[in-house]
Protein backbone atom coordinates (compact mmCIF):
# COMPACT_ATOMS: atom_id res chain seq x y z
CA UNK A 1 0.00 0.00 0.00
CA UNK A 2 3.14 2.16 0.10
CA UNK A 3 3.01 2.63 -3.32
CA UNK A 4 -0.70 4.59 -3.35
CA UNK A 5 -2.07 6.52 -0.40
CA UNK A 6 -4.83 8.90 -1.50
CA UNK A 7 -4.56 6.81 -5.21
CA UNK A 8 -5.64 3.31 -3.90
CA UNK A 9 -8.81 5.07 -2.53
CA UNK A 10 -9.82 5.79 -5.71
CA UNK A 11 -10.95 1.82 -6.13
CA UNK A 12 -13.24 2.22 -2.81
CA UNK A 13 -14.20 5.73 -3.48
CA UNK A 14 -16.88 5.38 -6.30
CA UNK A 15 -20.26 4.36 -5.97
CA UNK A 16 -23.15 3.71 -8.47
CA UNK A 17 -26.10 3.31 -6.26
CA UNK A 18 -27.85 0.01 -6.60
CA UNK A 19 -31.50 -0.43 -6.18
CA UNK A 20 -33.06 -0.69 -2.59
CA UNK A 21 -31.70 1.24 0.28
CA UNK A 22 -28.76 0.33 2.58
CA UNK A 23 -30.62 -0.59 6.90
CA UNK A 24 -28.69 -1.14 9.70
CA UNK A 25 -30.16 -4.60 9.78
CA UNK A 26 -28.40 -5.42 6.30
CA UNK A 27 -25.30 -7.80 6.17
CA UNK A 28 -22.68 -5.40 6.11
CA UNK A 29 -21.05 -7.69 3.21
CA UNK A 30 -23.82 -7.30 1.38
CA UNK A 31 -23.41 -3.30 2.13
CA UNK A 32 -20.11 -3.48 0.92
CA UNK A 33 -20.94 -5.33 -2.48
CA UNK A 34 -23.57 -2.66 -3.55
CA UNK A 35 -21.52 0.13 -2.65
CA UNK A 36 -18.18 -1.66 -4.35
CA UNK A 37 -19.22 -3.74 -7.45
CA UNK A 38 -19.87 -0.21 -9.58
CA UNK A 39 -16.90 1.11 -9.65
CA UNK A 40 -15.06 -2.34 -9.92
CA UNK A 41 -16.79 -3.02 -13.04
CA UNK A 42 -14.71 -0.21 -15.00
CA UNK A 43 -11.89 -2.80 -13.78
CA UNK A 44 -13.17 -5.76 -15.28
CA UNK A 45 -12.86 -7.75 -18.30
CA UNK A 46 -15.40 -8.27 -20.63
CA UNK A 47 -17.40 -11.13 -20.31
CA UNK A 48 -15.92 -13.22 -23.05
CA UNK A 49 -12.18 -12.28 -22.81
CA UNK A 50 -9.74 -14.57 -21.99
CA UNK A 51 -8.12 -12.99 -19.16
CA UNK A 52 -4.82 -12.88 -20.75
CA UNK A 53 -4.24 -9.82 -19.45
CA UNK A 54 -4.46 -7.92 -22.84
CA UNK A 55 -5.77 -4.24 -22.74
CA UNK A 56 -8.10 -5.35 -25.80
CA UNK A 57 -10.37 -7.49 -23.05
CA UNK A 58 -11.38 -4.46 -20.87
CA UNK A 59 -13.69 -2.39 -21.91
CA UNK A 60 -12.95 1.35 -22.42
CA UNK A 61 -15.10 2.28 -18.58
CA UNK A 62 -14.33 5.67 -17.16
CA UNK A 63 -14.42 7.35 -13.76
CA UNK A 64 -14.22 11.13 -12.73
CA UNK A 65 -14.25 11.87 -8.98
CA UNK A 66 -14.01 15.11 -6.32
CA UNK A 67 -13.65 14.41 -2.98
CA UNK A 68 -12.60 17.15 -0.74
CA UNK A 69 -10.33 16.61 1.88
CA UNK A 70 -11.55 16.44 5.37
CA UNK A 71 -7.75 16.09 6.79
CA UNK A 72 -4.44 14.21 6.14
CA UNK A 73 -1.41 13.48 7.64
CA UNK A 74 1.05 16.32 7.83
CA UNK A 75 -1.45 17.93 5.55
CA UNK A 76 -0.31 22.20 5.70
CA UNK A 77 -3.72 24.32 7.08
CA UNK A 78 -3.79 26.09 3.69
CA UNK A 79 -4.77 22.54 1.77
CA UNK A 80 -7.74 21.31 4.21
CA UNK A 81 -11.17 21.40 2.12
CA UNK A 82 -9.37 21.28 -0.87
CA UNK A 83 -10.75 19.40 -3.85
CA UNK A 84 -8.65 16.40 -5.05
CA UNK A 85 -9.52 15.31 -8.78
CA UNK A 86 -9.55 12.08 -10.18
CA UNK A 87 -9.99 11.36 -13.49
CA UNK A 88 -9.69 7.52 -14.49
CA UNK A 89 -9.97 5.27 -18.09
CA UNK A 90 -9.34 1.75 -18.31
CA UNK A 91 -7.20 0.26 -19.73
CA UNK A 92 -3.85 2.99 -18.84
CA UNK A 93 -5.45 6.36 -18.46
CA UNK A 94 -4.93 7.91 -14.79
CA UNK A 95 -4.49 11.89 -13.93
CA UNK A 96 -4.62 12.80 -10.33
CA UNK A 97 -4.66 16.32 -9.17
CA UNK A 98 -3.89 16.10 -4.95
CA UNK A 99 -1.72 17.29 -2.71
CA UNK A 100 1.93 15.78 -3.32
CA UNK A 101 4.28 16.85 -0.30
CA UNK A 102 1.99 20.20 0.99
CA UNK A 103 1.43 21.27 -2.94
CA UNK A 104 -1.01 20.75 -5.16
CA UNK A 105 0.39 19.47 -8.37
CA UNK A 106 -1.19 17.49 -10.99
CA UNK A 107 -0.26 13.77 -12.22
CA UNK A 108 -1.09 11.80 -15.21
CA UNK A 109 -0.31 8.32 -16.98
CA UNK A 110 -1.71 8.57 -20.70
CA UNK A 111 -1.38 4.91 -21.70
CA UNK A 112 2.73 4.33 -21.75
CA UNK A 113 3.94 8.31 -21.35
CA UNK A 114 3.95 10.37 -18.19
CA UNK A 115 3.36 13.88 -17.17
CA UNK A 116 3.00 16.10 -14.59
CA UNK A 117 2.51 19.84 -13.59
CA UNK A 118 4.08 22.83 -12.20
CA UNK A 119 6.57 20.87 -13.82
CA UNK A 120 9.20 23.29 -12.25
CA UNK A 121 7.93 22.52 -8.56
CA UNK A 122 7.79 18.75 -9.29
CA UNK A 123 11.25 18.89 -10.49
CA UNK A 124 12.20 20.38 -6.95
CA UNK A 125 10.51 17.78 -5.11
CA UNK A 126 12.55 15.20 -7.36
CA UNK A 127 15.79 16.31 -6.80
CA UNK A 128 14.81 16.24 -3.31
CA UNK A 129 13.59 13.11 -3.24
CA UNK A 130 17.06 11.58 -4.86
CA UNK A 131 19.35 13.77 -2.67
CA UNK A 132 17.87 11.57 0.04
CA UNK A 133 18.33 8.22 -1.38
CA UNK A 134 15.92 6.29 -3.79
CA UNK A 135 14.68 3.09 -2.84
CA UNK A 136 16.78 -0.01 -4.04
CA UNK A 137 16.86 -0.32 -7.67
CA UNK A 138 15.46 -3.86 -8.34
CA UNK A 139 12.14 -2.81 -6.16
CA UNK A 140 11.50 0.29 -7.87
CA UNK A 141 12.48 -1.38 -11.33
CA UNK A 142 9.27 -4.29 -10.36
CA UNK A 143 6.92 -1.22 -9.16
CA UNK A 144 7.09 0.76 -12.43
CA UNK A 145 6.64 -2.78 -14.54
CA UNK A 146 3.74 -3.11 -12.68
CA UNK A 147 2.47 0.15 -13.21
CA UNK A 148 2.89 -0.31 -16.99
CA UNK A 149 0.02 -3.00 -16.90
CA UNK A 150 -3.55 -2.44 -17.68
CA UNK A 151 -5.41 -0.75 -15.03
CA UNK A 152 -7.58 -3.80 -14.65
CA UNK A 153 -8.85 -6.49 -12.22
CA UNK A 154 -7.85 -10.38 -13.02
CA UNK A 155 -11.62 -11.15 -13.26
CA UNK A 156 -15.10 -11.19 -15.47
CA UNK A 157 -17.85 -8.86 -15.01
CA UNK A 158 -19.80 -11.89 -13.88
CA UNK A 159 -17.76 -12.62 -11.29
CA UNK A 160 -17.84 -9.21 -9.31
CA UNK A 161 -20.35 -10.59 -6.86
CA UNK A 162 -17.67 -12.56 -5.54
CA UNK A 163 -15.68 -9.32 -4.71
CA UNK A 164 -17.06 -9.01 -1.01
CA UNK A 165 -15.23 -12.36 0.02
CA UNK A 166 -11.77 -10.41 -0.35
CA UNK A 167 -12.47 -8.12 2.58
CA UNK A 168 -12.98 -8.33 6.17
CA UNK A 169 -15.83 -6.29 6.69
CA UNK A 170 -16.99 -4.53 10.52
CA UNK A 171 -19.86 -2.86 11.15
CA UNK A 172 -18.82 0.24 13.00
CA UNK A 173 -22.43 1.85 13.45
CA UNK A 174 -23.90 4.27 12.17
CA UNK A 175 -23.81 8.72 11.85
CA UNK A 176 -25.63 11.21 10.46
CA UNK A 177 -23.66 13.03 7.36
CA UNK A 178 -25.57 16.41 6.54
CA UNK A 179 -28.92 15.13 6.31
CA UNK A 180 -28.03 11.12 5.18
CA UNK A 181 -27.94 8.58 8.06
CA UNK A 182 -24.99 6.51 7.05
CA UNK A 183 -23.92 3.15 7.93
CA UNK A 184 -20.60 2.61 8.63
CA UNK A 185 -18.06 0.22 7.79
CA UNK A 186 -14.25 -0.98 8.35
CA UNK A 187 -12.33 -2.71 5.94
CA UNK A 188 -9.38 -4.59 5.34
CA UNK A 189 -8.05 -7.39 3.05
CA UNK A 190 -8.30 -10.65 3.76
CA UNK A 191 -5.09 -11.41 5.64
CA UNK A 192 -3.54 -14.50 2.49
CA UNK A 193 -4.51 -10.64 0.18
CA UNK A 194 -3.26 -8.08 2.46
CA UNK A 195 0.18 -10.06 2.86
CA UNK A 196 0.41 -10.61 -0.76
CA UNK A 197 0.00 -6.62 -1.19
CA UNK A 198 1.63 -5.59 1.83
CA UNK A 199 -1.75 -3.74 3.83
CA UNK A 200 -1.88 -5.75 6.66
CA UNK A 201 -1.77 -3.08 8.70
CA UNK A 202 -4.21 -0.86 6.10
CA UNK A 203 -7.82 0.02 7.34
CA UNK A 204 -10.38 2.22 4.93
CA UNK A 205 -13.56 3.60 6.81
CA UNK A 206 -16.73 3.76 4.81
CA UNK A 207 -19.63 5.97 5.55
CA UNK A 208 -22.22 4.05 3.42
CA UNK A 209 -25.73 6.12 2.62
CA UNK A 210 -29.19 4.46 1.79
CA UNK A 211 -28.39 4.62 -1.35
CA UNK A 212 -25.40 2.82 -0.93
CA UNK A 213 -23.30 6.10 -2.28
CA UNK A 214 -20.11 6.86 0.22
CA UNK A 215 -20.83 10.14 2.12
CA UNK A 216 -17.24 9.74 3.26
CA UNK A 217 -14.20 7.90 3.20
CA UNK A 218 -11.19 7.53 5.33
CA UNK A 219 -7.68 5.48 5.14
CA UNK A 220 -5.70 4.54 8.09
CA UNK A 221 -1.99 3.06 7.84
CA UNK A 222 1.42 2.56 9.64
CA UNK A 223 2.34 6.21 8.77
CA UNK A 224 -0.30 7.73 6.98
CA UNK A 225 -4.02 8.89 7.65
CA UNK A 226 -6.38 10.66 5.60
CA UNK A 227 -10.54 11.65 5.29
CA UNK A 228 -12.16 13.09 2.71
CA UNK A 229 -16.13 14.17 1.63
CA UNK A 230 -17.13 12.95 -1.76
CA UNK A 231 -18.41 16.05 -3.74
CA UNK A 232 -19.05 14.14 -7.46
CA UNK A 233 -18.64 10.74 -8.98
CA UNK A 234 -19.71 9.93 -12.27
CA UNK A 235 -18.96 6.50 -14.53
CA UNK A 236 -19.20 7.89 -18.35
CA UNK A 237 -18.42 5.34 -21.18
CA UNK A 238 -14.91 7.25 -22.21
CA UNK A 239 -13.48 11.03 -22.08
CA UNK A 240 -11.86 12.93 -23.77
CA UNK A 241 -8.31 12.95 -25.08
CA UNK A 242 -8.10 15.92 -23.87
CA UNK A 243 -8.82 15.11 -20.52
CA UNK A 244 -4.99 13.30 -20.17
CA UNK A 245 -3.46 16.53 -21.85
CA UNK A 246 -1.55 18.70 -20.00
CA UNK A 247 -2.04 22.09 -19.93
CA UNK A 248 0.08 24.99 -20.24
CA UNK A 249 3.76 24.99 -20.23
CA UNK A 250 5.11 24.39 -17.27
CA UNK A 251 4.88 20.31 -17.85
CA UNK A 252 7.56 17.65 -16.74
CA UNK A 253 7.74 14.93 -18.89
CA UNK A 254 7.81 12.06 -16.44
CA UNK A 255 9.92 8.14 -16.49
CA UNK A 256 7.87 5.60 -14.82
CA UNK A 257 9.67 5.46 -11.78
CA UNK A 258 9.53 9.20 -11.32
CA UNK A 259 5.74 8.78 -11.34
CA UNK A 260 5.44 5.63 -9.14
CA UNK A 261 7.71 7.84 -6.61
CA UNK A 262 5.01 11.03 -6.92
CA UNK A 263 1.88 8.80 -6.37
CA UNK A 264 3.46 7.47 -3.23
CA UNK A 265 4.17 11.13 -1.68
CA UNK A 266 -0.02 12.13 -2.38
CA UNK A 267 -1.44 13.82 0.77
CA UNK A 268 1.90 13.86 2.80
CA UNK A 269 3.47 16.98 3.84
Amino acid sequence: MKMMNMAAAVMALAWLGAPGRAGAQENPYDVLGKTLVPIASVFAFDPTADLSGSSAAIPGHALVLDAHIIGATNLPPALQGQVAHFALQAPDKLLVQAPIAGQMLTVCRNGDSFWATPGSQIQALLDQAAAAGTPEKKKKKHGADNLLRPLALPIRQKELVFLPILFQVADAGSEAIGAQQCRVLDVQFMPPLAKSTHTQDWTARLWVGPDYGIAQFALTGPNWTGKFAIDKLTLPPSLPDAAFQPQGTDVLVLTAEQFLALMARLGRG
